[in-house]
């Protein structure tokens, strides 16, 4: 069966970005810093570029049961706050929906 979930992504570059991040949002990032913990307990995935199972998102996914996709690179960049995403944890995919 195929995992695909959807949503309005919130892009987070640093600190600032923070309160940006709403309940049912896919978190898109670099990557995760321990600080983010607070606000990430409602999100419905995660997409970070690093690729590393014991990196910070990898390890809080899987604490907090949140879908994670990781090693998508220049996803920060590719995607900006509030683009509808379709991530496909599958096919290791995430595009932009109209």
């Amino acid at each position: 069966m195929n995992k695909v979930i959807q949503g309005k992504a919130t892009v987070v570059r640093s600190r600032r970005d923070y309160p940006k991040i709403k309940s049912e949002t896919i978190l898109i990032s670099k990557e995760t810093h321990p600080d983010l913990v607070l606000v990430i307990r409602n999100i419905k995935g995660i997409v970070v570029e690093v690729d590393n199972r014991l990196c910070h998102a990898a390890i809080v996914a899987r604490e907090f049961g949140i879908p994670i996709l990781m090693g998508v690179k220049e996803a920060a960049k590719r995607f900006k706050t509030g683009d509808r995403v379709a991530v496909d944890f599958e096919r290791k995919t995430i595009r932009k929906m109209k």
